[in-house]
């Protein structure tokens, strides 16, 4: 049986956060398969999916629907990799000039990526990635015990 990957993100205006990953990631936005609730990106068969709030109704959720202003527990993380770290570099000032806050980064971690962790503009976890390091950076030791 084959899967395709559909991430979806739950969230309070679809288009403001479709933009936001149309920019960040520069994927295809799917408009004949959106919705007043529901808009979606694509790139190379995955898709991002947001979600509006009367999704919670619509798939039974409504109990477990995060109110405006809860700060909840990071409970998941989108993550995005990429082949070159300068475009960490980019996401990064991209992030910071759509005003939304960059957490960590770009920081060369333990296992020898060049990372960036920020939230997106509904204070969702993301990350993006690249598994190669820029010239001169190092990789951190860390105590995993």
């Amino acid at each position: 049986m084959e899967y395709t990957p559909l991430f979806n993100i739950f969230c309070r205006d679809v288009d403001r956060m479709m933009r936001f990953y149309r920019t960040i990631c520069g994927w295809r936005d799917i408009p004949e398969i959106s919705s007043p609730i529901y808009r979606v990106l694509e790139r190379d068969g995955v898709q991002i999916g947001f979600n509006g709030w009367k999704a919670y109704d619509l798939l039974g959720l409504s109990a477990r629907q995060k109110l405006e202003g809860d700060d909840v527990p990071v409970s998941s993380m989108l993550s995005f990799v990429v082949t070159d770290p300068a475009l960490v570099d980019k996401a990064a000032a991209l992030v910071k000039s759509m005003g939304c806050r960059v957490i960590q980064g770009p920081f060369p971690t333990y296992y020898g990526h060049w990372q960036l962790v920020f939230e997106d503009p509904e204070r969702n976890i993301a990350r993006i990635t690249c598994p190669k390091l820029p010239a001169g950076a190092v990789i951190p030791t860390v105590d995993l015990s």
